[in-house]
């Protein structure tokens, strides 16, 4: 019995050609079917997570608003003084924007505040252009 078990047990045991390629696959397409299973979990895990923060925030507000039924009255009037001159002068609206976008990429990226550049020392700087020249 020992002698059929190791017949049974060498490389060509599988009596289809290309065995070990087919078993291959077969892993292949086990870890792919696993992954892809782990990823929809994460994805179901997320969207219940959303939906449910969603819901809370809502509930939040409205009871906020049951509270204080005047912060009610007093946002939806707000909110129609600053929609009202915009509903009036929508290019003037986007050009505002634009510009205020602009003045803030030029403040964060460039050319406006230059406060902490001069207090990094000379070893940790990566480039230094003026020397090259």
């Amino acid at each position: 019995m020992a002698g059929r078990t190791a017949q049974t047990r060498g490389p060509n045991a599988n009596p289809q050609r290309g065995g070990s390629a087919t078993q291959g696959e077969r892993t292949a397409e086990g870890v792919v079917g696993q992954a892809t299973a782990a990823v929809r979990n994460v994805a179901e895990s997320a969207s219940d997570l959303a939906q449910d923060t969603y819901e809370r925030g809502v509930r939040s507000v409205r009871e906020g608003l049951d509270r204080y039924p005047e912060a009610g009255r007093y946002l939806s009037k707000r909110s129609r003084a600053v929609s009202h001159p915009i509903e009036q002068n929508p290019l003037l609206a986007i050009l505002a924007a634009g510009a205020v976008g602009y003045l803030l990429a030029y403040l964060i990226h460039g050319g406006g505040f230059q406060g902490g550049r001069d207090g990094v020392p000379d070893y940790a700087r990566t480039r230094d252009y003026s020397r090259r020249r």
